[in-house]
Order: structure tokens, then sequence, then C-alpha cells
């Protein structure tokens, strides 16, 4: 059951949704629905996606299940990404607040960022797993000082040229390493990413 729609992003559309178990058991999840041109991309993207589902670490959003659905309204095909719900607001959301009043994100915090996200960065790039889409909108901010990796991106999705368009257009501040304009990504790429958000966090 569709709870609500979240706002959307370049490469799909977020839907809060809960399990039709018994009331006892319901749980919330959120879906990410990414609109693929045809059959192969869906399954090439759900194969790559596949790997995300053995993600097991304190500082990463957890994904339950991946499947790819035909919608018959607008005859396309969808992929469709499960992940944990955890009802928090986004580093995105933080950053503006503080930097709205001038106030500064406390060092204490950002010291802990950094070692959550290096720790998971460390942890998903061993597995030669790579987020590709790392900015504030896509870390989760638990409690005070506790952070979540989430929405990572798959390199068939992220190679798509309409929707990387889109997406180099919506976002006026770029969190972008050089070599991605050309569909290049590796962990370098995720790092400098990392850099550039924790600098937008040292500027509110």
């Amino acid at each position: 059951q569709v709870l609500e729609q979240l706002q959307p992003g370049a490469l799909g559309t977020m839907l809060v949704v809960e399990s039709k178990a018994k009331k006892s058991a319901k749980k919330k999840y959120v879906i990410k629905q990414v609109e693929c041109t045809e059959e192969k991309q869906a399954n090439e993207a759900l194969k790559e996606a596949m790997d995300l589902l053995k993600l097991h670490h304190s500082n990463i959003c957890a994904y339950e299940e991946l499947f790819v659905t035909w919608d018959n309204e607008i005859s396309s095909l969808f992929l469709c990404l499960v992940m944990q719900h955890s009802g928090q607001i986004d580093l995105s959301s933080l950053i503006k607040t503080k930097r709205q009043k001038s106030e500064k994100i406390a060092d204490m915090v950002m010291v802990k960022f950094l070692g959550q996200m290096v720790d998971a960065l460390f942890y998903i790039h061993k597995q030669n797993i790579f987020h590709r889409n790392l900015k504030p909108s896509n870390i989760l901010v638990i409690g005070e000082a506790s952070f979540m990796l989430c929405d990572f991106s798959t390199e068939t999705l992220m190679t798509d040229e309409m929707k990387w368009k889109i997406r180099v257009e919506e976002n006026n501040k770029s969190w972008m390493a050089p070599e991605t304009f050309s569909f290049s990504f590796s962990e370098k790429s995720d790092i400098w990413s990392l850099g550039c958000i924790l600098l937008d966090m040292m500027t509110c």
C-alpha cells in the first residue's frame, strides 16, 4: 500500500509504502521506481543491482527486494528497488536548515560523519561496488550523529544519457567528480563526492 510519494529525483520516483501484513507485523519501506527504456536495460540494471542485496553495514540503508514491473497505464517498464524506511531526514535538509540559521555543524558531528562514511565506502569498495550518486540527499541523518548511505545507482542507469542530462541540469550544485561526466565511475569518484559533501557541511 502506497502511503506517500517523496520528492522525485532525476533517476526515478520514490514511494513510501507499507506491507499489507497483519497490523502488528506491518512494516514501512521506500520503493525507488526507475523507468527503463527497454527490457534489456531493465534486466541489465536488475542484474547489477543484485549485489546491493548482500550489503549489511550499520551505515548503509539495507535493500530488501528488487524486481521489474510493467505499468499498463503508460506502457513502460520500471526497475523497483525496495529499501528499509528509516523515517529520518536527509543530510541536504540538515545543511539547508543550518545555513538558514547561520549555524555551524558541530565538529564532533563532522568527525563522526567522516568516519562513518569512509567506513561505509571502504566496505562497498572492497566488494567492487560503487555508489555513483553520492550527494547530501542520498545520506540519511539518524539521531544526532549517525549517518546512512542510501539510494545507490547502477552503471546501466547512470550511463543513460537522457537521465544523465536531467540529473546534471537539476543539480545547480554538483558533487560529481570530473571523470563521471564522461561516464567513468570508480572508488575515487565516490571519495571526490564525499570531499565535496564535507566542504558543504563545513560552510553552513
